[in-house]
């Protein structure tokens, strides 16, 4: 039986929860030639919700589509190592002759991939080693998809680490790159808001102005009760309306944690149990136990500080005026320079996260398991 709460991978369109208007609209602005700024809370969908509307029958059949994150890259240089590992590893699938083409237009890196002599098959071995000139590789690589044969679509997802790229002027690199084509538009990603919307609405920004925006909050309460009580009275099985609802809350509607939750509890052996409200706790429970070794690892590689900074911030679930003397003494910690240090420290390592409210910062934990976790063991 089909576990119809899908946590990897592409989620087919009968298990696809809402989205309707969400989809519709980039269909029809990318249809209508715009690139887009999508933005959202993290573990809230849009990498789901972008693949899904690459599945619209406009959008598959009538253009290439490519899709990447690069929220682990630190450089230009990796920048173009996943746009040109994406778009290779999407033609591959289309034939011989789609694949020959763009290895003729990415001469620079012309040596580092192509066929096995023996098998016939494609391969792809280029490490960030062989990658000497990125800039003469980001235009072979924007030439080619100019020069496709159909319309393209690449989305890229966490866009806004291009900001903490090395090189210089890597924003005006792109944008100078971009706005030349008239063959692919782009759906830039991320769930950084602050940053993002800087990037896109400041008139000092290469991007300014330059992509339609969304921003992608939770599904409504009630669409979600009653998509997953429908998905199990489909298999023969039932969950109540306050089961899905207290999943829901604990995640404030965080779309991954709450199917992940549903997953487990559809994954029941005994089918003719009703999922309650008790089994929503127990299955939590069992999640963070099963996690836990891995949140222990985190935990003992922090210094002191940034241990005491980050349970601090756990339990306050959100946190704001994190450096004053009023939450410094509320949580025991050294000071208020310390703090600030320990969340500059935890920022980096992206346990923790950030939304500007009304010109304030305020954080949370990354990771809502990690941070329930904690509030538990701590």
């Amino acid at each position: 039986m089909v576990n119809p709460f899908y946590i990897t991978g592409i989620i087919p369109e009968p298990y696809f929860c809402d989205r309707k208007k969400e989809t519709v609209w980039i269909t029809q602005t990318l249809e209508n030639k715009a690139h887009i700024l999508l933005t959202s809370p993290r573990r809230m969908g849009k990498t789901q919700l972008i693949r899904h509307v690459f599945e619209q029958p406009s959008i598959k059949n009538n253009f290439y589509t490519f899709y990447t994150d690069i929220y682990s890259t630190t450089s230009l240089h990796e920048l173009v190592l996943f746009l040109s590992k994406e778009i290779y590893s999407a033609l591959v699938p289309k034939g011989k002759a789609m694949v020959d083409k763009f290895l003729k237009g990415i001469h620079s890196l012309a040596g580092s991939f192509g066929y096995d002599p023996i098998t016939g098959l494609p391969t792809f071995d280029i490490k960030l080693g062989d990658i000497h000139t990125p800039e003469l590789t980001l235009e072979e690589i924007f030439r080619y998809l100019e020069q496709a044969d159909k319309p393209c679509i690449f989305a890229i997802d966490e866009f806004q680490q291009i900001a903490q790229y090395p090189e210089k002027n890597i924003e005006a690199t792109l944008r100078t790159h971009i706005q030349k084509m008239n063959n692919c538009l782009f759906i830039y990603a991320g769930s950084n808001r602050h940053v993002l919307e800087n990037m896109f609405n400041s008139t000092a920004k290469p991007f300014y102005n330059s992509a339609e925006q969304i921003y992608l909050d939770c599904i409504p309460k009630d669409v979600y009760t009653a998509f997953a009580k429908e998905q199990f009275e489909l298999a023969g099985r039932e969950i109540t309306s306050d089961a899905v609802a207290l999943a829901y809350d604990l995640f404030e509607g965080h779309t991954y944690y709450v199917h992940d939750i549903l997953h487990n509890a559809f994954a029941y052996l005994d089918t003719n149990k009703i999922i309650d409200e008790n089994d929503i706790r127990n299955i939590l429970s069992d999640i963070l136990e099963e996690k836990g070794h891995t949140f222990s690892s985190v935990m003992n590689q922090l210094n002191y500080q940034q241990k005491e900074t980050l349970i601090a911030i756990a339990k306050e679930g959100k946190a704001s005026g994190v450096t004053s003397v009023t939450f410094v003494k509320k949580h025991a910690l050294k000071s208020p320079s310390s703090v600030q240090y320990a969340i500059t420290a935890l920022l980096e390592k992206q346990l923790l996260t950030y939304q500007n409210i009304q010109r304030t910062k305020v954080y949370s934990v990354s990771d809502r398991f990690l941070e329930m976790w904690i509030c538990k063991v701590y």
